[in-house]
């Protein structure tokens, strides 16, 4: 039986980028991949990633004629009528996302990653309680390896993560229907060219919709996400296109796709084990992108295992424990923060939404240039904004029922962000703080429960 350091469990970005951080560092790593190497990562056409990013994980740069779609510089982010727009810059990589996936394979293999494709993970290997390595099946063989540490970064089917025993360590709760944003993208062409894309695309957070660019210079992607499922984003879709006026242009076709919006698990770690990327849920809630905020956690967790392993140290739970507090202060409380913050601001009006643009109450230029850092807002902020709120009450602009929906939502964001802040440092504490926890995130709902009950509401008035 074969033995590694590392054995990691699906081989798109979030699998590829942690296999060359090991591999590079001299240690031996496999990674198992349940389809084929020229459809790993073939998930969408197009995916972004902002250009400073390749130097700070140290990511190859795409190739003209390859896997480099396109570029562009900042967005504008638009009221739901279209109105008071909030400009953010910095440059933005369009890339090929299968053709980029297999350049991220090849990276980490000649780093010294071994791959194996076809393979699918069907269980753990455990001596005395804890995980030593893998089983899986390739062409209908059944094999085993061994490996002192596993990684699971199959997305949202979380494979190896549902696998473990209770009480291992790490939450097995599936990601279910509820628990998705729902992507369609319209892969479309202008039909005048003076509506091509050349300034700043554009998006429409009311609707959760936007309008980028593709690799046709003449085309553009016109993309919508929802909670609920693909049919719901049909129907928010058909009436953004019914109040915001798009440039005349012909459908060439369709993609749909899913990505995790629920919290992640409290612990990402157990005795020999991570779970990583979307299957640990590590996408940005106000954009629902996972691929560079799941490197954020890949980058702390490959120094952790590293230095772990050069130290002959054992990899359990307690000597992993630096990944999770690392990882709530580098990104996991802003995230937090800003998730039960969004989930409970889903129930304004697009009027309502025009006025909060138009007065910067959530949805002001700071907030937007800064999304990744969370939604903080200074005391003066809070009062000009509760002072706007109250004016727009008055004034018949905004619903009582909405202050209250967006307060609450504003005021669970700061108990989660406090609660993240005290994350324990070490496993003494984390069944308290689990339960805090578990109080807290109880009283903030879902997203898609809170769009369903508010879309129920406005039906019984009707």
């Amino acid at each position: 039986m074969n033995t590694y350091d590392v054995i990691i469990i699906g081989g798109a970005t979030t699998g590829s980028f942690f296999a060359r951080r090991i591999a590079e560092a001299g240690r031996s790593v496999l990674v198992i991949e349940k389809l084929a190497a020229d459809t790993v990562g073939s998930k969408y056409d197009i995916f972004h990633i902002g250009k400073p990013d390749f130097n700070r994980f140290k990511l190859p740069m795409p190739e003209e004629g390859d896997d480099l779609a396109f570029t562009y510089n900042g967005t504008r982010a638009c009221s739901a009528f279209g109105r008071y727009p909030k400009q953010t810059e910095g440059i933005v990589v369009g890339m090929h996302m299968q053709r980029y996936t297999a350049r991220l394979n090849r990276w980490a293999k000649e780093a010294g990653a071994e791959y194996v494709y076809k393979a699918e993970f069907t269980d753990f290997i455990f001596e005395e309680g804890h995980i030593t390595g893998i089983r899986y099946e390739q062409d209908g063989k059944a094999i085993s390896v061994n490996a002192g540490f596993i990684a699971d970064c199959t997305g949202i089917p979380s494979v190896a993560r549902r696998k473990l025993p209770e009480g291992y360590g790490v939450e097995t709760f599936e990601i279910t229907p509820m628990d998705m944003f729902y992507v369609t993208l319209r892969y479309v062409r202008y039909l005048d060219p003076s509506d091509y894309l050349q300034d700043y695309p554009r998006t429409w957070t009311f609707y959760k919709t936007w309008e980028a660019p593709e690799a046709d210079p003449a085309g553009a992607i016109l993309g919508v996400g929802a909670n609920i499922g693909f049919e719901y984003g049909e129907r928010v879709y058909k009436q953004f296109t019914e109040t915001i006026k798009l440039p005349p242009h012909e459908l060439k076709y369709k993609e749909c796709g899913t990505t995790p919006y629920r919290r992640p698990p409290y612990s990402f770690v157990a005795d020999n084990f991570i779970v990583m990327g979307d299957a640990a849920c590590l996408t940005k809630p106000h954009a629902g992108e996972g691929v560079t905020s799941s490197m954020v956690q890949a980058e702390i967790a490959a120094e952790v295992v590293i230095s772990l392993l050069r130290q002959s140290s054992s990899l359990n739970r307690q000597a992993l424990w630096p990944i999770n507090k690392r990882y709530i202060e580098a990104q996991g409380k802003a995230y937090a923060g800003s998730l039960a913050t969004l989930t409970g601001a889903v129930a304004s009006s697009a009027g309502e939404n025009d006025y909060f643009f138009k007065h910067d109450i959530i949805f002001s230029q700071k907030t937007f240039s800064n999304m990744d850092g969370g939604i903080q807002l200074t005391a003066s902020e809070l009062i000009a904004a509760a002072a706007q709120m109250f004016l727009g009450v008055i004034t018949g602009k905004i619903k009582i029922a909405t202050v209250r929906a967006l307060l609450k939502g504003m005021k669970n964001g700061s108990r989660v962000t406090q609660l993240y802040a005290a994350y324990p440092e070490t496993p003494d504490g984390f069944e308290e703080w689990v339960r805090q926890a578990d109080d807290v995130w109880a009283r903030c709902g879902s997203m898609a429960d809170n769009l369903l009950a508010a879309e129920n509401a406005t039906q019984n008035k009707t």
